[in-house]
């Protein structure tokens, strides 16, 4: 019982809500980069199992049993068997069948995951890739052709078949900032810079961090520090000037001052842009970032329990089981 990648897209990679507790052992956290994407796919799918993050290109796979699949996030031009599939709804699959998540045209990144779930080792407590440290996921690296990955027997995978969610990915240009712990090491004109211009993201970023461009805000004297820990989100400012907002795959200390974090409610906004795309930042307190984060983390619960109790189905998904069970009992399969 598996899957087989017949093309592994841009970078695809087994992702879970990530190492979580383990960086006092110099374990990055990893995980799915859109945490909302991610919890949601696992919520129509009815598991607990990882999925496969996709990035901007998607991966080709072909099923190599009966199972079903659920597409959340970034809205790709998605076909099984070369016909359109439809977004953040529960798919049937029969042995043979070819999904294909071509290019995003909506986001950046999406999530499949299948309610037959795909089957590997914890690696401290998680399923996430970290490829600069070749653990956890499939071989510790990025998904190739050719890879076959082993999916659970779980009776209750077609459980929520047909169940569809409208649920959309945050998008915005703006993300919202905390004071950083080397803040006063940058003068008020950099500061000033950091909210009131535009960043673009360069295309040398990755899942480690997004790397900026647009006015210097180096700090007044140098940019080195005694290495610390780092949070998720933060942007350091080495002495070129150029902010780097460190993501899920960031290291777990770093010797560069920090002039801001974004708050945590907006990472996933991050996590849907392109490079080339632009950011604004906007300086917020923490008293206000922990009200957005706990407002957020409200609606997406909200969304959550729409989803489990009054559920919205895609009626073709219904009918194509009915016919199949309809020949089935006919003798006709």
């Amino acid at each position: 019982m598996s899957i087989k990648i017949l093309n592994p897209g841009l970078f695809s990679t087994i992702q879970d809500e990530g190492r979580i507790g383990y960086q006092a052992q110099g374990f990055s956290t990893a995980g799915a980069l859109d945490i909302y994407a991610f919890r949601l796919a696992q919520t129509l799918i009815n598991n607990e199992g990882p999925a496969i993050e996709c990035t901007m290109f998607g991966p080709t796979i072909q099923f190599l049993t009966d199972n079903t699949f659920v597409v959340t996030g970034a809205h790709f031009d998605t076909l099984l068997n070369e016909k359109p599939v439809k977004h953040q709804t529960v798919i049937a699959v029969k042995r043979g069948d070819i999904l294909a998540l071509n290019s995003a045209t909506d986001g950046a990144r999406a999530y499949i995951t299948f309610g037959k779930p795909l089957d590997m080792p914890l690696v401290a407590n998680s399923y996430s890739t970290h490829t600069h440290s070749k653990i956890g996921g499939y071989q510790g690296r990025a998904l190739k052709s050719g890879d076959i990955i082993q999916t659970k027997i779980l009776d209750s995978f077609a459980q929520n078949l047909g169940i569809s969610s409208n649920a959309q990915v945050s998008v915005s240009d703006t993300v919202h900032v905390i004071e950083g712990p080397q803040i006063d090491c940058f003068s008020d004109e950099a500061k000033e810079k950091l909210t009131s211009t535009t960043f673009k993201i360069s295309e040398k970023s990755d899942r480690m961090g997004y790397r900026l461009q647009g006015p210097n805000i180096a700090p007044e004297e140098s940019a080195d520090i005694i290495s610390e820990p780092v949070a998720l989100g933060s942007i350091q400012v080495p002495d070129d000037g150029n902010p780097i907002i460190l993501l899920n795959d960031k290291q777990t200390v770093g010797g560069y001052t920090k002039i801001a974090t974004v708050c945590l409610a907006d990472l996933d906004i991050l996590a849907q842009k392109k490079p080339s795309e632009t950011i604004n930042f906007q300086w917020i307190s923490v008293e206000q970032a922990t009200e957005r984060f706990k407002e957020k983390e409200r609606l997406f619960v909200e969304k959550q329990e729409q989803v489990l109790k009054t559920p919205v189905y895609d009626l073709s998904q219904m009918r194509n089981t009915s016919t199949r069970l309809n020949k089935l009992l006919k003798g006709e399969l």
